[in-house]
C-alpha cells in the first residue's frame, strides 16, 4: 500500500523544494494552511506529518512507489496541469516578488509578466 503521510525529512529531496528542514517545514505549513486535518504528529515521535493531498500534483509520483510497475520513476512532466506548474512557480517566489508579479499582471496584463511569450524576435 502506498504511503499517504510524509515528514519534513522525507521531503528534503523533492524537486523544487528547499534543502533545509526549516524551509521545507515552512513550505509544508503553507501548503496545509487552513487544513488542520491534513497535518498531524507522527506516532511515538515529535515529527509532524503532512498528508499527500496537500502536495502539488507534480510531486505525487515522487512520493509514491509504483508497486504494480515495480519502479519509482516519476510520471512525465507533461502530465502536470499548467495550473499546477504556475502554482509551483508562484510559491517559489518571495513575498516581494509575488507582489511585483501580481501588480504587473493587474496593471499591464500577462504580456508584462511574460514578455518573451509575445516577442516574436526571441527564440525559446
Amino acid at each position: 500500500m502506498a504511503e499517504e503521510w510524509f515528514t519534513v525529512k522525507e521531503c528534503l529531496e523533492l524537486p523544487g523544494f528547499p534543502r533545509s528542514e526549516p524551509a521545507v517545514r515552512k513550505r509544508l505549513n503553507s501548503y496545509s494552511e487552513g487544513k488542520a486535518d491534513l497535518r498531524r504528529k507522527r506516532a511515538k515521535s515529535k515529527a509532524e506529518e503532512y498528508h499527500i493531498s496537500v502536495f502539488p500534483l507534480y510531486l505525487h509520483p515522487y512520493l509514491h512507489e509504483y508497486e504494480e510497475k515495480g519502479t519509482t520513476e516519476p510520471s512525465s512532466v507533461q502530465e502536470v496541469e499548467p495550473k499546477e506548474i504556475w502554482e509551483m512557480i508562484f510559491r517559489l517566489l518571495t513575498p516581494v516578488q509575488r507582489e511585483k508579479v501580481t501588480g504587473l499582471f493587474r496593471g499591464k496584463g500577462i504580456d508584462a509578466v511574460f514578455p518573451f511569450l509575445f516577442d516574436d524576435s526571441s527564440v525559446l
